[in-house]
């Protein structure tokens, strides 16, 4: 970890230019340490509102013997602030995509069915995402029959699907 400090009279347009490609630097260069990597952020925003308020107060360039320095692009459209904000703008946007994902995918509660009613399975065999629908629907696939009436091609529903004797199986589906 090092500071550097760049002393000298500059313009207003030199030091802005010195102060970018610095700043530029310690968004490349600060990282790369333990402390640096919890001091950096620090650093980079002391240099915002201390730096840039002494810029200000720097004469505007006239007369010199050489041309003034070219500031070039703004801090935030060179390629160090890129490779910096864009991993923490990913992550900005990771949470609440996350959030919403898991709201609209969440199945919610398992419903429960009884023997005579129709479902659907929204799952590939042997998962079962069982969803309840009418008899007479297009979108029937399987009815649910009694423990008794199981055959060798009904599949078993899972215990939570079950409303007579919950925590065990005791009821199948039959394609309709």
């Amino acid at each position: 970890m090092r500071t550097v400090t760049r002393r000298g009279s500059f313009c207003r347009t030199c030091g802005l230019s010195v102060y970018r490609q610095m700043t530029s630097d310690t968004l490349v260069t600060g990282w790369w340490g333990l402390f640096s990597l919890f001091v950096t952020p620090f650093v980079v925003l002391g240099n915002v509102l201390g730096a840039r308020a002494a810029l200000r107060r720097l004469p505007e360039p006239y007369g010199a013997a050489r041309p003034p320095l070219d500031p070039g692009r703004r801090v935030l459209r060179r390629a160090p602030a890129m490779l910096i904000l864009t991993p923490i703008a990913l992550l900005a946007l990771a949470v609440p995509t996350l959030l919403v994902v898991g709201l609209l995918s969440s199945g919610g509660e398992p419903v429960a069915l009884s023997a005579g009613d129709c479902v659907r399975n929204e799952a590939d065999w042997p998962e079962q995402r069982l969803e309840k629908v009418g008899c007479g629907s297009p979108l029937a696939e399987y009815r649910v029959l009694d423990e008794a009436s199981c055959g060798p091609g009904d599949y078993l529903l899972h215990a939570e699907y079950v409303v007579d004797s919950p925590g065990k199986p005791g009821a199948c589906v039959t394609p309709v």
